[in-house]
């Protein structure tokens, strides 16, 4: 009865682990942001799609076989009444068969290794079972002291089983030694291929007939000998052996390595698939009970340190063929384990396997690999790159402190000025601004006024006009804290802004970081799969997996503001243009400050994280950081994309340089204008629908389309290139040259208004809310690849269609109450901080997320605030960045070209 519970146990915890193996998520120290985008929202569609494919294989006739095979020793009947205390701290045993049954198996095991094995091995069960027969007969039933002397004088080395325990335990070389020559221990794998093996031991104790503390203390022997039969270091292997013998003890500082790690977690059930361990419990020097007594130190602690670990199961063939095709990833979980200081990466792998390949599992074994041990924030050190870095920022931070302080006094001494020539009711003007009555100035006033012929005359006082600062005070002042806040934060607009274009690209980076939320903090979570699967089959969530439309949007607002200002600057010179300018200021708009946050990146963001997700620094920045400085990133592949969410910056650039193709036609003839455009947009349509036809593409990162979709080139071959994302920006071309054209004035008529906002809200809810169906986990609609090629090649352009006709209602007054919310004045500063804000919000989330110790049980109320959180941090922290490097090239670039202008004119 019990071996069947026992069985039973073992079979559900071994589907357990096996759909925790299909379903494991690597933690964020292991991803990059391209990542979270091909695999969608975290591997969590190809996740469940996975589990409706493996599903038969778990109940078919082969799995079954497969599970009785490796449940033919239980190891959860009774391990959880294993004591690991010494033996002698138990109860005295009264019966012997137990323990001459423990013994017979074990020389049984040895004698049949002998017959099998060569002389020398003979010797050693010759010696062994001397050492068995010599201690045998001193313990009896009744355990008298005459049979235990006697039994002494036949050569047993204590007095009763309880000493000769105590004693091997404490001679630890000596057991283990016996034990690794017992298991012959393989390539420093600790393997057993012969003799005694863990199987025995577990075999014992799954038996019910021995004291599961005396097979705990051998088993704990056992792992001594499979530590020393490793080619680990000397120093490790003394660590873990007194770790082991801190657990017989029950010392707290060993306890602890054992509690720090990870273990199967609750909410098996619902996929909980985080299994972090502690690291804070890892590297702590005590515990509470410690401090309330309750555990002791007799020994001098070993200290930790926290490892990540990917243990590799032994699957079938066609688990791993499925997981092959589903995530390149043959099988294994991720699990946090405290590990001794003093061994190297090299030394666990080795003690780790050496345990692992004893599990009783016949031909199958388990393996770990690899072994990531994070960095401690204690030891935590700074690469030169990183001190270099951190003394450019600072020279940057006495630049803008001088630059303030300067602006500050420049400022006071000129409110100064202003007040004194303040004029009074009489036209006179008194010192400090105070005014003379009466042709007498008050006590403190320093003119002087003369009488001539009975008339007081005001002796007009010395201006003091300061002196404009030379070249050197007016670079200085391009770092004014004070003046650059100023600029940002002011809410005034030149004279025929499109005022409704703030609160759209405000709201759209919104959106952006409301994406993001949701893809990245759902691998740092325990409830994943559950709650991403209830998210997703609801419609109205259509709106935050759809958010890549908004990049699409920022690709309307740069087509259609450089179009718009392009128009009015070649109206104004006559059609001349500065192409070299038109060029240079973009690029030194954008460039300064995407390379600072590319260096602080990869020098200063690794050393804000310290904990289970701490990764290894982006070594892919390190080398091809020259290709985002050249904006030509995005066509080498999303594997070497250096900060991958840049993406956009180089597709937006590759824009811009084509842009005068677009926009020069149309100042000088319109016909020649349209036809250049709608041959851009033929060509931004047809060229995604091709490929999408070709490579078999689904319609989103996350899957839809054909059944046989490829998502991992729809990232690469169709999301990042500028030929299939050019339409949008082809459509604010467009419309900027129709607000030029119209000055911004189109009266409309109602219904026609009317129509055009049903229009452009149909044509948008159909791109965010027509793939519900497809995108949904359960049961989803396969599309043809057909229809696949089609919206591919047109949901992009039909979505910049509909914001184009927002802002060119709002521009035409033709926008109502939309208008109004769009053009609200707070949006102003907000808008200004979107560039910065999107350069820094994936970092903002990465140190937030990777940080956890633990992961999140999320819950809407969760997200909402998470989200809130990180809009907010993210623009806090833009502010700065703009602050400090944003607004100061951008005021260098007017000292530097600022004379030109003048000159033309």
């Amino acid at each position: 009865m019990y071996q069947m519970e026992g069985t039973r146990s073992f079979k559900f915890v071994l589907k357990s682990i096996v759909f925790l193996t299909i379903f494991g998520f690597a933690s964020g120290n292991n991803l990059r942001y391209h990542e979270y985008i091909i695999n969608p929202l975290g591997n969590l569609q190809k996740k469940l799609e996975a589990q409706r494919a493996i599903q038969p294989f778990l109940n078919s006739k082969p799995f079954l076989e497969w599970t009785n095979q490796l449940s033919k020793q239980s190891l959860l009947k009774r391990a959880n009444q294993v004591n690991l205390r010494k033996f002698n701290d138990t109860a005295p045993v009264t019966d012997s068969n137990p323990i001459s049954t423990f013994l017979q198996n074990i020389l049984g095991q040895l004698n049949n290794n002998t017959t099998r094995n060569n002389t020398s091995s003979s010797g050693i069960g010759d010696a062994f079972q001397n050492l068995v027969n010599g201690f045998l007969g001193s313990f009896s039933a009744g355990g008298d002291q005459a049979k235990a002397s006697n039994g002494s004088q036949n050569g047993s080395p204590a007095g009763s089983f309880g000493n000769f325990l105590q004693n091997i335990t404490q001679n630890t070389n000596g057991i283990g030694n016996l034990i690794t020559s017992m298991l012959g221990a393989s390539g420093g794998k600790g393997g057993a291929t012969s003799g005694m093996n863990l199987g025995n031991i577990l075999q014992l104790l799954n038996g019910g007939n021995v004291d599961p503390s005396t097979i705990g203390n051998i088993l704990m022997s056992f792992l001594n000998g499979a530590v020393q039969g490793t080619n680990a270091s000397t120093a490790c292997q003394g660590d873990f052996i007194k770790v082991i013998k801190g657990l017989q003890n029950m010392e707290a500082w060993a306890l602890k390595f054992l509690d720090a790690s990870a273990k199967i977690p609750t909410d098996l059930l619902n996929l909980n698939l985080n299994w972090y361990g502690s690291y804070d419990e890892c590297y702590s020097d005590s515990t509470f009970l410690e401090s309330f007594g309750i555990l002791h130190n007799t020994q001098t602690p070993v200290k930790g340190q926290y490892c990540n670990t990917n243990l590799n199961l032994p699957l079938p063939p066609e688990v791993k063929g499925i997981l092959t095709v589903a995530f390149q990833n043959s099988g294994f979980i991720k699990a946090g384990i405290c590990f001794p200081k003093s061994c190297s990466t090299d030394d666990l792998l080795q003690i780790v396997n050496a345990f692992l390949y004893n599990i009783p599992l016949g031909d199958n074994k388990v393996t770990a690999w690899p072994i990531t041990c994070p960095v401690p924030a204690e030891e935590d050190t700074l690469e030169t790159d990183t001190i270099v870095v951190v003394i450019i920022l600072a020279i940057f931070l006495v630049i803008i402190l001088e630059g303030t302080l300067y602006d500050v006094v420049i400022t006071i001494r000129s409110k100064r000025n202003k007040e004194n020539e303040k004029p009074t009711e009489n036209g006179e003007v008194a010192e400090n601004g105070k005014p003379i009555e009466n042709g007498n100035s008050f006590p403190e006033n320093s003119y002087k006024l003369r009488a001539e012929n009975g008339n007081v005359q005001h002796i007009e006082p010395e201006k003091k006009h300061l002196q404009k600062p030379g070249i050197v005070g007016r670079l200085v002042l391009c770092f004014s804290a004070y003046t650059n806040g100023k600029k940002i934060l002011g809410t005034s607009q030149p004279k025929g802004s499109l005022t409704a274009v703030n609160g759209i690209r405000f709201l759209s980076m919104s959106w952006v970081i409301l994406g993001h939320t949701l893809a990245f903090v759902l691998g740092s979570t325990s409830n994943m799969l559950q709650y991403y699967n209830k998210f997703v089959n609801r419609a109205a969530s259509e709106a935050i997996v759809n958010a890549l439309f908004s990049v699409d949007t920022f690709f309307v607002l740069s087509g259609l503001l450089t179009s718009y200002l392009l128009l009015k600057q070649m109206k104004k010179s006559k059609g001349w243009i500065n192409w070299g300018l038109f060029y240079f200021h973009r690029y030194w708009r954008l460039t300064p400050v995407y390379m600072i946050v590319i260096g602080m990146y990869v020098t200063i963001y690794p050393h804000l994280i310290f904990g289970p997700n701490k990764g290894k620094p982006d070594e892919i920045c390190r080398e091809s950081w020259w290709k985002n400085l050249l904006y030509i990133d995005n066509f080498f592949g999303y594997k070497d994309l250096c900060l991958g969410w840049s993406w956009y910056l180089n597709n937006d650039m590759q824009f811009y340089i084509l842009s005068p193709l677009l926009i020069v036609p149309f100042f000088f003839n319109q016909i020649v204008g349209i036809i250049v455009s709608v041959c851009f947009l033929l060509a931004a349509t047809i060229t995604p629908g091709v490929l999408s036809y070709v490579k078999n593409l689904p319609v989103h990162t996350i899957g839809g389309g054909p059944k046989d979709a490829d998502r991992a080139a729809y990232f690469e071959d169709y999301y990042i290139v500028p030929y299939c994302r050019m339409g949008p920006y082809i459509c604010g071309v467009i419309t900027g040259y129709i607000l030029y054209k119209t000055k911004c004035k189109c009266r409309m008529n109602i219904f026609v208004n009317l129509l055009g906002w049903a229009v452009a809200t149909a044509m948008a809810c159909g791109c965010l809310y027509g793939l519900h169906n497809t995108l949904r986990p359960d049961n989803p609609v396969y599309l043809s690849k057909e229809v696949t090629a089609l919206y591919n090649g047109v949901s992009r352009t039909a979505w910049g269609a509909a914001v184009c006709w927002v802002i060119f209602a709002c521009s035409t007054g033709n926008g109502g109450i939309i208008n109004t919310l769009l053009s609200w004045k707070a949006f102003v500063p907000l808008s200004r901080l979107t560039y910065c804000a999107y350069l820094v919000h994936p970092l903002v989330m990465y140190v937030y997320y990777f940080n956890w110790n633990f992961p999140l049980y999320m819950t809407d109320l969760d997200f909402v605030y998470i989200f809130l959180g990180n809009l907010m941090v993210s623009y806090g922290i833009a502010f700065i960045v703009s602050i400090a490097f944003e607004s100061p090239f951008m005021g260098l670039e007017k000292i530097m070209f600022g004379g030109l202008g003048k000159k033309k004119k």
